[in-house]
């Protein structure tokens, strides 16, 4: 399986991952995972866990998403 992860970030160091599964032309299936946030690190909880946080169809949505939550590609 082919896969894209792009990190998006937002003003307070919190990271979001878009990952694109099976890769193609018209886009693929994707999902907004948590990624690092310097929250954690500061209260200990450190990569605690990855949370799945939306499941798209289509990439575009997804980063429009992403930009709607005020994050922006790191």
């Amino acid at each position: 399986m082919t896969m894209k992860v792009e990190v998006w970030r937002d003003e307070h160091g919190v990271t979001w991952e878009l990952v694109q599964f099976a890769l193609d032309e018209v886009g693929g299936a994707c999902l907004i995972r948590e990624g690092f946030s310097s929250l954690d690190r500061a209260d200990g909880d450190l990569r605690e866990g990855v949370e799945v946080i939306a499941r798209f169809g289509d990439p575009e949505d997804a980063r429009a998403y992403l930009e709607s939550e005020g994050f922006e590609p790191a």
